[in-house]
């Protein structure tokens, strides 16, 4: 199987059903899912060197403040979300090491074993990252979770107190 079947059976078998059961919109590679404080984000960010024979990419993990209010709205982009972390931030240290791992996510070839990649991807997505996403119910939440992640907790301190510098401003209006 080709480098990029194996990524969009992926998409298509694993991701798409996990992250609709979670509650999650899609637009392309973005998902969401928003409370009336924030969005979560997943985005699946695929290299530009990547070919059909050999694909490289990560898996984005985030909030967006403010919340994403409808699928009309022009994709946000990573550099607007208040996080944005790999997957690796999600996961256990003694699972961030694997034969599909590079030092900037993930590795695919049209040589490696569809089943044990696909596998992997269900453990990661079921067992570690969906979980931990749906725990981040409340603004607090995703403070408590993004504490001890430096540049982005104190990214994420900032990108609140803006919105509440902003709502503040809108109600004094």
């Amino acid at each position: 199987m080709k480098a990029i079947e194996l990524l969009q059976k992926m998409e298509v078998e694993i991701l798409k059903p996990i992250m609709l059961e979670a509650g999650f919109n899609n637009d392309g590679e973005i998902w969401w899912k928003s409370s009336d404080e924030f969005s979560l984000v997943l985005t699946l960010q695929k290299y530009w060197w990547s070919t059909d024979d050999k694909i490289d990419f990560r898996i984005n993990l985030g909030m967006m403040i403010p919340p994403i209010k409808s699928s009309s709205r022009k994709r946000p982009e990573i550099t607007e979300l208040a996080v944005c972390v790999s997957q690796d931030c999600y996961l256990p240290e003694e699972l961030q090491f694997h034969r599909f791992k590079n030092s900037i996510g993930y590795s695919l070839t049209n040589e490696d074993n569809a089943d044990e990649f696909l596998k992997l991807i269900t453990r990661d997505f079921e067992e570690y990252i969906i979980p931990q996403l749906l725990k981040q119910k409340t603004l607090q939440d995703c403070v408590e979770f993004y504490k001890d992640v430096p540049f982005w907790n104190q990214r994420l301190d900032r990108f609140i107190q803006e919105h509440r510098f902003k709502l503040m401003n809108n109600i004094a209006s």
